[in-house]
């Protein structure tokens, strides 16, 4: 018998490529929905055996029903920056209610941490592309797992992101230098090489994975524990140094986009809807939530040993992901991240 057909959505992305590489390695049927088929990453997944291309937009319902149609599974993570928060909670909603139209069996949603009624709701933590896609991931916690099931996997920051927008610097001392705004915070890295295992672990373990929140993360890492590891694997020096979001800002020069929106209808510009956040506002409450992130016994808690059960091969340390990519501390552009904001 063939394997079940799987639609993903945002199959192009950061996540979905290894997603969709698992999927198709391990013989699944897989459509992916993209919007430009004649990107790089597109081009690349119509390469892989047991993968199709359909054209389309996920803020698109009859692009949605097209491509959902004869699915029996699917994979969503939405793109928060395109959308914003309003449009990314609508369709999020929206998505799910095609899903089960379509009668697909199951339905897994790609999620930040939901830690939003835990802190009151507080705006100096009201990160857009965490209410988004956290809000939709609370309303399919009341639903049953009837007559579709559903699972969702809540990601952190890709530890990917050392190649580029938290490289160190190297200064003429020959000393690498790691500054970022992180405070007494730590953060919980996702490795995207592991993305893959678990999408198809949900699909596969369903009378364990039916309502599951697996929030996965390869451990939480300190400021001062980037700059040891990294000493402690390429033998170099380094040292930690605490900054300011605007200092942040000029270290990866991202000050021309400090006033952007996000949001969909108003790409790039500063509008007058004063429900959407500025890339800076934005960015300002994404180190905050990590500077009072706690550790895992705070805020972004992760279950580790769930999932060594439930990946035993999993990048379990920061030192082991630094050993296995041969970290330099040195630019290398992941090809799989195509936003310089794509957190």
């Amino acid at each position: 018998m063939s394997k079940p057909l799987v639609l993903v959505i945002g199959g192009t992305g950061g996540q979905g490529v290894p997603i969709v590489q698992e999927l198709a390695r391990d013989g699944f049927n897989v459509r992916v929905l993209t919007r430009n088929q004649e990107s790089d990453n597109s081009k690349k997944l119509a390469t892989l055996q047991n993968v199709s291309l359909i054209a389309g937009a996920p803020d698109d319902d009859s692009a949605l029903k097209k491509a959902f149609k004869d699915v029996d599974y699917a994979f969503v993570n939405l793109n928060s920056w395109a959308l914003g928060i309003k449009n990314e909670i609508f369709w999020g909603i929206r998505i799910f209610e095609i899903a089960v139209q379509s009668g697909v069996e199951h339905y897994i949603w790609s999620s930040l941490d939901n830690y939003f009624l835990e802190t009151r709701y507080d705006d100096a933590l009201r990160v857009g592309h965490y209410y988004g896609k956290g809000h939709v991931q609370q309303w399919m916690s009341a639903l049953p797992h009837s007559p579709m099931r559903w699972s969702v996997i809540t990601t952190s920051p890709y530890i990917e992101q050392l190649w580029n927008l938290q490289l160190p610097t190297k200064l003429e001392s020959g000393e690498y230098e790691f500054k970022l705004p992180l405070d007494d915070g730590a953060i919980p890295y996702t490795c995207l090489d592991d993305m893959g295992y678990y999408g198809r672990w949900i699909l596969e373990n369903p009378s364990k994975s039916a309502g599951l929140n697996l929030k996965v993360a390869v451990e939480h890492v300190t400021l001062p524990q980037l700059a040891s590891t990294f000493t402690e694997v390429t033998g170099n020096p380094a040292k930690a140094t605490n900054i300011t979001i605007d200092e942040w800002f000029d270290v990866i020069g991202g000050g021309g986009a400090r006033d952007h929106l996000i949001s969909s209808t108003t790409p790039g510009s500063k509008g007058d809807d004063a429900t959407l956040l500025t890339v800076y506002q934005n960015f300002s409450r994404w180190w905050g939530l990590y500077q009072r992130s706690g550790g895992n016994k705070g805020l972004l808690r992760r279950d580790y040993a769930l999932l060594d059960e439930i990946h035993p091969q999993r990048t379990k340390s920061l030192k082991q992901w630094m050993e296995r990519v041969g970290y330099d501390g040195q630019t290398r552009q992941n090809p799989v991240i195509t936003s310089a904001f794509n957190l």
